[in-house]
């Protein structure tokens, strides 16, 4: 009796497991049909100065730029973080100054922090103020930045002799994650207990377990991946520094929603704000940002 209640249990575990994934695989199934179509709403006026990365801040409805000024590994003290209202405006031009080639950004409260080359900056929200500089003596090409939800915040060094993500805990700078299958890591964001990796070395975007450190591939998307935001539908926007902004799908397929390498206008570290529907591009040596509107289809 005891072998055949146990038979039956499993049997009942084993269905209750298929029912599931099969949930699973009809809600990833939905995912993949959502596709995108991109329409023009403005680009910014003059004024930015090789933007790289831009950052909604949703407390405060507004975006901000954070522009080279320069050569990407230049120590010119010429960097500087702008704000720009949802229309375009440059509110502020100059918001936070003193910077080297600043690049990627994120908030934590009322902190905004910035990879600044070989440092990480903390900046105050209210001000522009740096409050402090956290130097990564081995960084050779320090990117993007991702906070979670305990105040972590995430660096990736993308230069091929490093190939490291950073994690800065409690004043601290230390190595969160190097290996094989963490080459040239660039775009960062977080979701959902993971970290998700454009990882430029092979083309492939990552998610990476933030308390185990598992790996998995989520997509092969086969070039550099610069930028990358999730829409809130299981699918995730990515650039291509080099003029490529696509939709990597649920089930991994990529559509190309935009292409101006021809023109030669890049697609830097995007920005998606899904409750307006909008996506921001920084055009780097285009200086300016060009703001879509990613209409459902």
């Amino acid at each position: 009796m005891q072998k055949i209640a146990f038979m039956r249990s499993a049997l009942v575990f084993c269905l209750s497991l298929f029912i599931v994934s099969g949930i699973l695989e009809l809600n990833k199934s939905h995912a993949q049909e959502i596709g995108y179509k991109l329409a023009k709403l403005w680009d910014t006026p003059a004024g930015l100065n090789v933007p790289e990365s831009i950052l909604y801040d949703e407390s405060r409805n507004i975006l901000f730029v954070s522009n080279i000024f320069g050569n990407s590994t230049e120590k010119n003290n010429k960097g500087f973080i702008s704000k720009v209202s949802l229309d375009g405006k440059i509110v502020v031009l100059k918001w936070a100054t003193g910077l080297n080639a600043p690049k990627g950004s994120a908030i934590y409260r009322n902190t905004f922090y910035v990879s600044d080359i070989d440092h990480l900056v903390k900046i105050d929200l209210e001000t522009g103020k740096i409050l402090a500089r956290y130097p990564v003596a081995e960084s050779k090409f320090l990117n993007d930045v991702a906070a979670d939800s305990s105040g972590n915040i995430y660096v990736t060094d993308m230069s091929s002799e490093n190939s490291v993500i950073y994690k800065l805990n409690q004043g601290k700078m230390r190595v969160w994650m190097k290996g094989s299958e963490i080459s040239s890591p660039n775009g960062l964001s977080i979701e959902k207990g993971s970290l998700i990796v454009g990882n430029s070395g092979d083309g492939s975007l990552k998610a990476i377990n933030l308390v185990t450190k598992k790996i998995s591939t989520l997509a092969k998307v086969g070039s550099g991946i610069d930028g990358l935001r999730p829409d809130g539908k299981g699918n995730f926007f990515i650039s291509d520094w080099h003029g490529k902004t696509s939709l990597v799908r649920a089930s991994g397929k990529v559509d190309l929603l935009l292409d101006t390498t021809v023109s030669k206008i890049n697609s830097a570290d995007l920005e998606y704000i899904a409750s307006k529907n909008l996506l921001l591009i920084p055009t780097f040596f285009d200086n300016k940002v060009s703001a879509y509107r990613a209409e459902e289809r």
